[in-house]
């Protein structure tokens, strides 16, 4: 394990801190569809994280659609220069807990066009292919996030739910600041992709981050003595294995947020 940073910049020249903020189910209703039942407390939790520390906030034009972009261009609005937002597009939300990807790159204008939009920006810090389309090939989508990147839509552009060869075919074809993808102590299943981006120095986000077992008794056994939960105990052992993994964990509890935060300040 690295020596705990809290912070990593992004591309070498975006500085965020370690603990990111995910906004899937805060912004959006059952199925990821819709709004949530209280938009307000969403608001409030997203501006609670921002207060607190956090200046990464995730989401994509999926969630909700677009609900979670339209509820963090108003929680964000008082800290515009505070805090870098990253959405992702290139899957069509079109029912309750379902997904398509679609990646043309007719397609991914028409969604970053209307991210901006929503979300308020004349250019989004950091930009994902949210999911690689079986039908086309990742070069050519990443091509296109690349055109908008020289029109300045977009700073940092970045891949999501991606394997290592997929990752090497886009990185052939234009800069990859950033990947996302599941990752935690209980599914380690990219964990390859991880140190070969940390090598390269690139942020890796870290969706899905918490580990609700395969903890020994043993570790969990220290960290009920040292009170600290599983949850903190996840995210720790995240911030703790790479500098480049920058977790995003979500919730629309204020008491689990700032419990999460409290993360940066455990060592294992």
């Amino acid at each position: 394990m690295d020596k705990l940073k809290s912070t990593f910049e992004i591309g070498g020249t975006t500085k965020v801190n370690r603990m990111g903020f995910g906004t899937m189910r805060a912004t959006t209703g059952n199925g990821i569809w819709g709004y949530p039942k209280d938009k307000a407390s969403a608001i409030k939790v997203i501006r609670t994280a921002i207060e607190n520390g956090v200046n990464f906030i995730d989401t994509a034009d999926s969630y909700g659609p677009y609900t979670s972009e339209l509820i963090i261009a108003e929680a964000t609005e008082p800290f515009k220069d505070e805090v870098v937002v990253a959405t992702k597009g290139g899957a069509i939300k079109y029912k309750p807990s379902a997904i398509m990807a679609n990646g043309h790159p007719y397609y991914l204008r028409t969604a970053i066009e209307g991210s901006l939009k929503r979300l308020e920006k004349e250019q989004i810090e950091v930009y994902f292919l949210h999911r690689v389309d079986p039908n086309i090939p990742i070069e050519e989508s990443v091509g296109a996030l690349a055109q908008f990147q020289k029109e300045g839509k977009i700073k940092h552009i970045g891949i999501s739910n991606v394997t290592i060869e997929q990752f090497e075919k886009a990185q052939k074809a234009v800069k990859i600041d950033v990947v996302q993808n599941a990752f935690s102590f209980q599914d380690r299943r990219h964990q390859d992709l991880v140190e070969k981006l940390a090598k390269q120095n690139i942020a890796f986000i870290a969706h899905t981050p918490i580990a609700v077992n395969n903890w020994s008794k043993e570790i969990l056994e220290q960290a009920n003595n040292q009170q600290i939960s599983v949850n903190q105990l996840s995210l720790s052992w995240l911030l703790n294995f790479r500098n480049n993994v920058i977790p995003i964990a979500g919730t629309s509890s204020e008491k689990h947020l700032l419990e999460n935060m409290e993360a940066l300040n455990i060592q294992l």
